[in-house]
Parts: structure tokens; sequence; C-alpha cells
């Protein structure tokens, strides 16, 4: 009798997993707009991969992005979009990560230095032009992942940085969070890598192939500025000379920028870690996400079946 028990509860449960709508159920969910840095300073080989090679800021931050997409659960969203100099562009809205994960792995892969459209790098002003797009009413409720190194051709000047305040809102909350800036690069100084237009690496810039300082506007302070003329010399005669040609996360400058922008800020070292610090709670929100058990229901009907069927239960008893 136990066996035709088993028997009439797997067909139940068979029929169960058949016609089993997805039932609703509440889970944390999140919504991220990724937006990367695709200046040159990105193509910097100052991290491992697996085997020990180099690779560049740009690779390993578009392999952090996978990790953590696929590390999110089900419901949750992200979009992609990029930055050079100091214009964001947004190349898809937040897309489901489950279901449209071919999607985002195919498009991160395909990021690329090479897309960049202007060859300087404004860091500020790209994070309050990308913090504005976030407005847009498409973007409502996302939060914004910006990668960067933090790295600018030349450092801006200071007097001329964008005023932040101007993109709070009356209803926003004190403890509110616009996202996360995550820095991509080691501490250290680093090579630069040059390459021709073809995409090949002919070299390493040099102290002589970029700007050392800003000559943008006037001077924060021109009683700094050696030989300092008013009208024909505000920023002096005396030549630049820095290390602009060699490049490292700039931790200082984006840990600023983060508070300033009500985000908080991770260093990038490992897939793992970045992927945690998405999961923040300040991120998260609850959504209704649509769940299937039709497999639960045919695995225990498949379980009953061997339990009716498996070869070392003695035969089902001969009729009388």
């Amino acid at each position: 009798m136990k066996r035709l028990y088993a028997l009439i509860a797997s067909a139940v449960l068979l029929l169960i997993a058949i016609v089993l709508p997805p039932l609703p159920f509440t889970v944390k969910s999140y919504d991220f707009v990724f937006v990367l840095d695709i200046t040159r300073s990105m193509n910097v080989q100052d991290y491992s991969d697996k085997h020990g090679g180099a690779i560049s800021r740009l690779e390993k931050a578009k392999a952090a992005m996978l990790n953590a997409a696929r590390s999110l659960p089900c419901g949750s969203k992200v979009g992609l979009g990029v930055f050079t100099e100091r214009v964001p562009a947004l190349l898809y809205s937040p897309i489901e990560v489950c279901s449209d994960y071919p999607v985002l792995e195919a498009s991160i892969h395909a990021l690329d230095w090479r897309m960049a459209w202007v060859a300087d790098s404004n860091i500020a002003q790209a994070l309050y032009n990308t913090r504005e797009l976030m407005l847009n009413d498409v973007l409502a409720g996302s939060k914004l992942v910006f990668f960067t190194d933090g790295h600018e051709a030349p450092p801006i000047n200071p007097r001329y940085a964008p005023d932040f305040s101007y993109l709070d809102t009356e209803d926003q909350k004190e403890d509110w969070k616009a996202g996360i800036i995550i820095g991509v690069g080691e501490l250290g100084l680093s090579k630069i890598p040059k390459f021709d237009e073809d995409g090949v690496q002919i070299g390493f810039y040099t102290a002589e192939d970029v700007p050392h300082a800003s000559r943008f506007g006037l001077p924060e302070d021109p009683s700094k500025v050696e030989g300092y003329i008013p009208r024909n010399g505000p920023w002096g005669t005396a030549k630049a000379v820095g290390t602009e040609h060699l490049s490292s996360l700039k931790q200082d400058y984006l840990m600023d920028l983060a508070q300033q922008n009500h985000m908080l800020y991770h260093h990038l070292e490992n897939n793992r870690d970045m992927a945690k610090a998405l999961q923040n709670t300040d991120f998260a929100y609850e959504a209704t996400q649509p769940t299937q058990f039709n497999k639960i229901a045919a695995a225990l009907a498949l379980l009953l079946l061997l339990y009716c069927y498996q070869p070392f239960r003695p035969k089902w008893p001969a009729r009388k």
C-alpha cells in the first residue's frame, strides 16, 4: 500500500509541476548603472590575473563588473555606460541580471579604450555629469557604480571644480546614497602604455608627452605661482614639471568626491569583495519576484518514483 500511495503522490506532484504558475515572493533586489572610465590611464597594467600575468585596470574592472552581476539575486537590474573627458554615455538602461545576462556579458566584454571620443580626463566633472544623467526618469531609483582610477590629464584647477550640492533635492534623506565609487588601480606609480592608431603598443608616455599642471583660468592662489604676472602670465614663467606621465590610483581624491556626492567608496582589489560591497543595505530594496517551484515538485515526484521502482525493493505482491 505504501508504494501505491507513493505513486498517487508522485502523480499529484507531477501535475503540480506542470500547472503551477510562478508565485510572487518579496525578495531583496538591486538596481545599478555601471559607468566605466575608458581613458588612457585605464590601460595601465597594475593588476594580475589568476595565472600571474599582468592585466590592465580596464580588464580588471570589466571582470569585476561581470562577477558582480552574477552575484546579484535574480530580479536585480544593471545598466551600462562609459565616460571619457567629462562626458558620460549611457549604452543602455538597467536590464534584468538573470534573463538578460548574455546581453550584459557580451556588452561588457566589448568595452574598449578605443571607444573614447576625447583623450582628456576630468573625473570630477564627469562624475557631476553622470549624476546629472542619473536624474533622468528612465534611471529613477538606480544607483551609480562609477569605475575610475581618478587620474586626470592634467589635474583640474580646484577653482573651477563643480559644486555637487546643485544635484541635491529637497526630498533627499540625510542617509541617502547615490551609489558607490570603485577605485581601480594600485597606489604606486606605473607607466601608461602608448598605442598607435591601430591599437599596437609602441612604448610608454614620457614627461614631455603630457601636461603636468592645469593652465585653464586663473590660479587658486597666485602668491604660490612662481613668476606670476597678473595679465600676461597668471600661471608664471616656470616650466611645469611632475609625474603626470605616470599613473596611480588617486584614492584620497576619489574618497573626497564620494563624500561630496553622498556615495560610498571601495578600492577594487578582488572581485569577491567588490561584489559584496555592491550588496550593501544602502542599495537594496524589496521587490516582488515571481518564483517558480515547479522543479521542486518534479524532483519530489522523481524521488517517489525511485522509491517505488528501485531495483533492490521486493517485487509488487502478486494478486491472490
